[in-house]
């Protein structure tokens, strides 16, 4: 099973992950949609993931391209 660190990005997300900015880096459990808007919500931000491709001794994972999962409302 493919394993994803999720991330919030703004708003450039949609158009440009290269130059999005990293908001906040959440780990590899999908947040709920809830916590997600009361954090983010009405600010123009993005869920996004990148798949893990590897994960070192101390658990530092290194991940692939990022990905839009959809727009935090």
């Amino acid at each position: 099973m493919q394993k994803f660190e999720y991330f919030v990005m703004d708003g450039r997300a949609q158009y440009d992950l290269e130059r999005a900015a990293v908001f906040e880096a959440l780990g590899q459990k999908e947040p709920s949609k809830k916590s997600l808007q009361r954090e983010w919500g009405d600010m123009g931000a993005f869920l996004v993931r990148a798949p893990v491709t590897s994960v070192d001794a101390s658990g530092n994972s290194r991940c692939g391209a990022f990905e839009v999962v959809r727009e935090i409302q």
